[in-house]
């Protein structure tokens, strides 16, 4: 048994030696080199993919060795004269037609990868070593043979072999990146952290390529992932650590989620740089963390460009993207600095100021100190008395002040303040007041400016408390409070438990309202059961029609209920033939049946 498949086998590097065949299969070869073949060449091919899928493989070497004699650099026909060959057992002979073809084209690479990979399965290590030899002197220079190499004997020979034939490409050739990837995969392969950390570092800061093919191999290690990590960012940041490599370990570090590394080797790259390309590096730092995530690194970065700043505009626009940066970070500290700095660099009483102000009121609404934010909101509407948002940012500190229990001081933030926003607001405080003639009153006004969906609902809530007894009143003011406030659910089951309690008059307005709020909480039990109590105890009432379509439709939706569907919706048709919504009815019965 071979070297590889003895290494293989040890429970401790099965996993790695995976991932190294994984990262190291070759493209599939019968692409490359391909030229564009005349009719009769292209005819040969066919016939030969035809008499192999008969298994015909003599029929098949024939027409490709025809197809060779007359074109003898067709790349399709040695691979698929490769195939023909290894599918009768015996892969070496395609050795002959390889070496004939090389002598036409001495730098065909794909050809002289498949010399290689056919020589290693079926030859000696050093009949490898010499073909690689031997392409090495065709093309000087190139990290190809060495690569294509250590493919081959890892797979047949093992990682010492591999190791070999890669350090002698790095001395032969100065060390190129990519043969300094393939050793460290090869090392890590094999277990060696430490050596396979250090060849990926010395990669790093040399090519960009380079950089993300070592980025990409890490994130497929799996349980040894992070030690390499660590391994690689201390070396990185070890002597020689110029900026490129300093760079890519910040990079690195970034991407692993270890972003106080990060910082440290940018602060030493910074260190060596001039004040322009410092700039530089911060905004693309800055950029990489937020593309990662790392939003923690971009508010560094952010506050560098911020403190180096050379003008006004520079610093305003650093301080702009650290405001975003610090929200999704949950910094909301650093991000309202930033948005006092943006604000107080702009004139009293301009509209730039005001705007930033706006966004900085945003923020300090809902999530600075309520007392503090109402004050910040004061001195706002004090220089802005008719700011466009006014209302909406008052109605949404009265919302945060009523779900802290400060009602006194909610009403207080809405005096004076106009717009639909505050209206609403205003609304739903006087309905948890009990001012439920008032409230209507509010919630009239702020129609015409409302979206079709909200209006509606507005509306509906306006026509039920007009209609409703003052404790049927008093339930419905008690949901739609709780529905306003985020709790649609808890709404629905303040409705569902007390309407048996209210005059039968309120009952089925008050469970077809509990409905709609259990189907705005994605609750369709609780609905489909209000709006059973309304079919079953309210069938003359108003709002019988549409909670026997709905729930007609939540019947037919799945299995079994079709036919108490369609019975339903029979029920609704003759005895409500005028009910606007007896041809939607019609419609789903159509449907039904």
């Amino acid at each position: 048994m071979r070297a590889a498949r003895r290494w293989a086998s040890t429970p401790r590097v099965a996993t790695a030696f995976g991932l190294v065949l994984v990262v190291w299969a070759s493209p599939g070869p019968a692409a490359a080199g391909q030229r564009t073949l005349p009719r009769a060449d292209d005819r040969l091919l066919r016939e030969a993919a035809a008499k192999e899928a008969e298994g015909d493989l003599k029929g098949a070497e024939t027409a490709l060795r025809e197809l060779l004699r007359r074109r003898p650099r067709s790349s399709a026909a040695v691979f698929a004269l490769e195939r023909v060959f290894r599918t009768d057992g015996r892969p070496r002979d395609v050795l002959p037609v390889v070496d004939a073809y090389l002598e036409a084209d001495p730098l065909a690479d794909a050809i002289r990868a498949l010399k290689v990979r056919v020589v290693a399965e079926t030859g000696s290590r050093a009949e490898v070593e010499a073909s690689v030899a031997e392409w090495g002197r065709a093309d000087p220079g190139s990290a190809e043979p060495y690569r294509q190499g250590a493919r081959a004997l890892i797979e047949h020979f093992g990682v010492g072999a591999a190791t070999v034939l890669l350090e002698e490409g790095l001395r032969s050739l100065g060390e190129p990146p990519q043969l300094l990837v393939e050793l460290g995969t090869v090392h890590l392969a094999a277990g060696r952290l430490d050596r396979g950390a250090q060849a990926w570092g010395r990669a790093l800061g040399r090519d960009r390529a380079a950089a993300g093919e070592i980025f990409r191999r890490l994130a497929d290690l799996g349980a040894t992932r992070e030690a390499v990590a660590r391994r690689l960012v201390q070396d990185l940041g070890a002597a020689p650590a110029t900026v490129a490599r300093l760079e890519s370990g910040a990079e690195l570090a970034l991407r692993e989620g270890m972003v106080d590394d990060a910082v440290a080797l940018a602060e030493a790259a910074l260190a060596q740089l001039l004040r322009s390309e410092a700039r530089g590096f911060l905004r693309g730092f800055a950029r990489k963390a937020e593309d990662l995530g790392r939003f923690d690194g971009a508010v560094w970065a952010y506050e560098q460009l911020e403190a180096t700043a050379e003008d006004a505009g520079q610093a305003r626009s650093a301080d702009g993207r650290l405001v975003e940066a610090a929200l999704s970070a949950g910094d909301t500290a650093k991000a309202l600095a930033a948005l006092l700095r943006v604000r107080s660099s702009r004139p009293a009483g301009s509209q730039e100021r005001q705007e930033a102000w706006k966004r900085e009121l945003e923020v300090r609404v809902v999530a600075e100190d309520p007392a503090e934010a109402t004050q910040a909101l004061g001195a706002f509407r004090d220089e802005y008395p008719d700011a466009d948002g006014l209302d909406e940012l008052s109605a949404a500190l009265a919302s945060r002040l009523l779900a802290l229990g400060r009602r006194d001081a909610a009403l207080e933030v809405l005096d004076g303040i106009e717009g639909t926003g505050a209206a609403l607001e205003r609304a739903f405080l006087l309905l948890e007041g009990g001012a439920f003639h008032e409230a209507a009153e509010a919630l009239r006004a702020s129609l015409p400016e409302l979206e079709p969906e909200e209006a509606t609902e507005m509306l509906e809530l306006t026509m039920a408390l007009g209609r409703l007894s003052p404790s049927g009143a008093r339930l419905a003011a008690t949901a739609a409070v709780a529905a306003r406030r985020g709790s649609a659910g808890e709404g629905a089951r303040v409705l569902a438990k007390g309407a048996e309690a209210l005059p039968v008059a309120d009952q089925p307005t008050v469970l077809a309202m509990g409905a709609r709020l259990a189907d705005a909480e994605g609750r369709t039990d609780v609905a489909e059961a209000l709006r059973r109590r309304i079919v079953a105890e309210h069938p003359a009432s108003p709002e019988f029609p549409e909670a026997a379509l709905e729930l007609a439709r939540s019947l037919a939706s799945r299995p079994g209920g079709k036919d108490e569907a369609a019975d339903l919706l029979e029920r609704l048709i003759v005895s409500h033939p005028s009910s606007p919504v007896a041809p939607g009815a019609r419609r789903e019965l159509r449907r039904l049946r």
